[in-house]
Protein backbone atom coordinates (compact mmCIF):
# COMPACT_ATOMS: atom_id res chain seq x y z
CA UNK A 1 0.00 0.00 0.00
CA UNK A 2 1.39 3.45 -0.84
CA UNK A 3 2.49 5.73 1.96
CA UNK A 4 -0.16 8.12 3.20
CA UNK A 5 2.42 10.48 4.71
CA UNK A 6 1.29 14.00 4.06
CA UNK A 7 -1.95 12.88 2.40
CA UNK A 8 -4.10 14.96 4.71
CA UNK A 9 -1.99 18.04 3.97
CA UNK A 10 -2.43 17.55 0.22
CA UNK A 11 -6.19 17.06 0.60
CA UNK A 12 -6.47 20.18 2.71
CA UNK A 13 -4.62 22.20 0.09
CA UNK A 14 -6.72 20.85 -2.78
CA UNK A 15 -10.15 21.26 -1.22
CA UNK A 16 -11.49 24.64 -0.20
CA UNK A 17 -13.30 24.76 3.15
CA UNK A 18 -17.07 24.58 3.03
CA UNK A 19 -19.20 27.11 4.85
CA UNK A 20 -19.92 24.50 7.54
CA UNK A 21 -16.20 23.88 8.04
CA UNK A 22 -15.55 27.61 8.24
CA UNK A 23 -18.29 27.95 10.87
CA UNK A 24 -16.78 25.07 12.89
CA UNK A 25 -13.40 26.80 13.03
CA UNK A 26 -15.05 29.94 14.40
CA UNK A 27 -17.06 28.36 17.24
CA UNK A 28 -17.04 30.06 20.63
CA UNK A 29 -15.03 28.26 23.35
CA UNK A 30 -18.21 27.04 25.09
CA UNK A 31 -19.41 25.35 21.89
CA UNK A 32 -16.01 23.73 21.34
CA UNK A 33 -16.06 22.42 24.92
CA UNK A 34 -19.56 21.00 24.38
CA UNK A 35 -18.42 19.36 21.14
CA UNK A 36 -15.48 17.70 22.89
CA UNK A 37 -17.55 16.20 25.72
CA UNK A 38 -17.70 12.40 25.43
CA UNK A 39 -20.97 10.81 24.40
CA UNK A 40 -22.14 7.80 26.42
CA UNK A 41 -23.86 6.38 23.34
CA UNK A 42 -20.74 6.59 21.17
CA UNK A 43 -18.67 5.16 24.03
CA UNK A 44 -21.02 2.18 24.34
CA UNK A 45 -20.85 1.52 20.60
CA UNK A 46 -17.04 1.71 20.58
CA UNK A 47 -16.81 -0.63 23.58
CA UNK A 48 -19.18 -3.13 21.95
CA UNK A 49 -17.08 -3.09 18.79
CA UNK A 50 -13.86 -3.63 20.75
CA UNK A 51 -15.34 -6.49 22.75
CA UNK A 52 -16.35 -8.20 19.52
CA UNK A 53 -12.84 -8.04 18.02
CA UNK A 54 -10.64 -11.10 17.87
CA UNK A 55 -7.40 -11.40 19.84
CA UNK A 56 -5.50 -10.92 16.56
CA UNK A 57 -7.35 -7.69 15.76
CA UNK A 58 -6.77 -6.36 19.27
CA UNK A 59 -3.09 -7.25 19.02
CA UNK A 60 -2.85 -5.35 15.72
CA UNK A 61 -4.39 -2.30 17.38
CA UNK A 62 -1.96 -2.61 20.29
CA UNK A 63 0.96 -2.72 17.89
CA UNK A 64 -0.25 0.17 15.77
CA UNK A 65 -1.47 2.59 18.42
CA UNK A 66 1.47 4.34 20.05
CA UNK A 67 0.93 6.71 23.00
CA UNK A 68 1.19 9.65 20.59
CA UNK A 69 -1.44 8.18 18.28
CA UNK A 70 -3.64 7.35 21.29
CA UNK A 71 -3.55 11.03 22.31
CA UNK A 72 -4.69 12.11 18.84
CA UNK A 73 -7.42 9.46 18.78
CA UNK A 74 -8.64 10.59 22.22
CA UNK A 75 -8.94 14.11 20.84
CA UNK A 76 -10.91 12.85 17.84
CA UNK A 77 -13.02 10.46 19.94
CA UNK A 78 -13.06 11.66 23.56
CA UNK A 79 -15.01 8.50 24.41
CA UNK A 80 -11.78 6.54 23.97
CA UNK A 81 -10.24 8.18 27.04
CA UNK A 82 -12.81 6.52 29.29
CA UNK A 83 -12.44 3.17 27.51
CA UNK A 84 -8.65 3.28 27.83
CA UNK A 85 -8.95 4.13 31.54
CA UNK A 86 -11.31 1.16 32.03
CA UNK A 87 -8.92 -1.17 30.23
CA UNK A 88 -5.84 0.13 32.05
CA UNK A 89 -7.65 -0.14 35.37
CA UNK A 90 -8.49 -3.80 34.72
CA UNK A 91 -12.23 -3.17 34.67
CA UNK A 92 -12.54 -4.87 31.27
CA UNK A 93 -11.39 -8.46 31.52
CA UNK A 94 -11.19 -11.26 29.01
CA UNK A 95 -13.65 -14.10 29.36
CA UNK A 96 -10.93 -16.58 28.40
CA UNK A 97 -7.72 -17.05 30.41
CA UNK A 98 -5.00 -14.70 29.24
CA UNK A 99 -2.29 -16.29 27.13
CA UNK A 100 0.32 -13.65 28.01
CA UNK A 101 1.34 -11.90 31.18
CA UNK A 102 -0.39 -8.56 31.55
CA UNK A 103 2.84 -6.62 31.11
CA UNK A 104 3.49 -8.34 27.76
CA UNK A 105 0.35 -7.13 26.03
CA UNK A 106 -1.06 -3.75 25.16
CA UNK A 107 -4.13 -2.30 26.78
CA UNK A 108 -6.56 -3.73 24.24
CA UNK A 109 -5.14 -7.25 24.41
CA UNK A 110 -6.93 -7.89 27.70
CA UNK A 111 -10.33 -7.46 26.09
CA UNK A 112 -10.67 -10.32 23.63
Amino acid sequence: MPSMDGANMQMAEDMPMSEEQMEMTQLPPEAVAQLMRPSEEIGAVLMARLVNMSQEELAMLDNAITPEIANVLKRLLPELASIIEQIDGGQVMAEEPMMMAEDQMGALGAMG
